[in-house]
């Protein structure tokens, strides 16, 4: 039988479409099954080696008295956790410990100790080391890409010491009213999940988890600040003036930030007072009059987010409110001694341990500017441990009017002398008789 070139040619090709057919389909459910979601146990089962849990250990008790969540971020044995975690460490090395425990091993011959290498108070992040050294452990990679609303994300912990967890949820950007960045994510983040890593269906740390406001409402500390302390080489050798340190460079940071422009002011009454300084501050209002032979409106401006350093320690606040007080039925002896009382006792205070502070100085007296005459009292409290560093409170009222007065409170916690006076100037300054 004789076959012509043509019908060669022609069998041939038909040969090669059905080939080059099924190289294309294999792509095609390849590239599916590299875009499929990742399922929650897959992500699990390929990461869980990379987890951790840290504790911290009562060295007289042999004892945790902590526990949180960490995870391996080099082949060396690098551990990412966040610095509340192993805060009793650094203020009573000698009393507490650091320990870590591999995801599935809870026995006492599989745990081991671990060195602090570094942190960042600030941002509420700690690196890790083991004592004996290690290589080759499994660790997780850091995401560089951004990632869009609404996308499936992992977080991974050990909630309430009862075992490591894996939860689903959703990413949702930047939080808007944080001082320091946040990432917001809706996911049941509990206590012990603390430094433990949230992480996209491939793997990639995109934060590590920090906190949680219940109903589903997570926080993470955004990567990029994980990445900065890895890259920073310092090996702190005195970790209290470390957290010194840390504290004064941030405040000088934000409060030059906001005393670089003029304060935005507001009506309140007859009078002109500062209003909403930062985008961080969350600002809200009421008014009062009921049953009183005076009528009081309030405005205050706060910062959600503060810095933790220690139990019950905590600075970075902000927080400051104006009341316009009015009446139209006392006489101004009776108006002067309701002013006095809401002098004495402000709304606003700082609440704080013996332990870590010294007792307030104040001083008081007055200042004219802009038509009014405010008495001020001017008070300051130094940080025991850290050198330069003070909690200020500031209460002043006008003295102006007989039966209309404008009284404020202002606190800067963890700030340095310079930018205490400098922002109480600059924010009695902003206030103004404005009819």
């Amino acid at each position: 039988m004789i076959i012509s070139k043509n019908i060669k040619l022609k069998a041939c090709f038909f040969f090669l479409a059905d080939k080059y057919k099924i190289y294309l389909l294999l792509a095609l459910l390849l590239s599916f099954a590299n875009t499929a979601p990742a399922s929650t146990k897959d992500v699990f089962s390929q990461y869980k080696s990379s987890l951790l849990q840290i504790r911290i250990v009562d060295v007289a008790t042999d004892s945790k008295t902590t526990i949180g969540s960490g995870f391996f971020v080099n082949n060396t044995g690098l551990i990412a956790t966040n610095y509340h975690v192993i805060s009793k460490h650094v203020f009573e090395p000698e009393q507490y410990r650091i320990e870590y425990v591999l995801h599935d091993n809870k026995k006492t011959k599989n745990v081991y100790q671990a060195k602090l290498v570094n942190f960042d108070v600030i941002h509420d992040l700690a690196l890790l080391q083991p004592v004996k050294k290690v290589t080759k452990t499994p660790y997780l990679r850091l995401q560089n890409a951004r990632l869009t609303k609404g996308e499936k994300i992992f977080s991974i912990g050990n909630p309430h010491d009862l075992g490591m967890a894996i939860i689903t949820g959703t990413y949702n950007g930047f939080t808007d009213d944080s001082m320091n960045k946040r990432i917001h994510l809706s996911s049941a983040i509990n206590p012990g999940m603390s430094g433990g890593p949230s992480i996209t269906g491939k793997g990639k740390v995109i934060g590590v988890n920090v906190a949680t406001a219940g109903n589903q409402i997570g926080f993470l500390v955004p990567v990029k600040y994980l990445k900065t302390l890895i890259k920073n080489k310092e090996k702190p050798k005195d970790f209290i003036k470390h957290i010194g340190k840390q504290i004064l460079e941030n405040q000088d940071v934000y409060i030059s930030r906001i005393l670089k422009k003029p304060f935005k002011t507001k009506k309140l009454g007859p009078y002109q007072v500062p209003d909403k300084l930062a985008s961080y501050l969350t600002c809200w209002g009421d008014s009062e009059s009921k049953d009183l032979p005076y009528k009081i409106s309030e405005n205050s401006c706060a910062t959600k987010n503060d810095i933790y350093l220690a139990s019950n320690f905590t600075t970075g606040d902000i927080h400051y409110s104006r009341y316009h007080i009015s009446t139209k039925v006392m006489n101004r002896y009776r108006f002067a001694y309701v002013m006095e009382h809401l002098y004495k006792d402000p709304s606003v205070f700082l609440s704080g341990n013996k332990k870590y502070f010294t007792n307030y100085e104040c001083k008081t007296g007055f200042v004219k500017n802009n038509k009014i005459t405010f008495k001020v009292s001017f008070c300051l409290r130094g940080y025991k441990h850290f050198a330069g560093v003070y909690d200020m409170m500031l209460s002043a009222a006008s003295l102006s009017k007989e039966t209309t007065a404008i009284q404020t409170n202002l606190i800067l916690a963890g700030v340095s002398y310079k930018n205490a006076i400098s922002f109480s100037k600059k924010y009695l300054e902003a206030f103004s008789w404005a009819p």
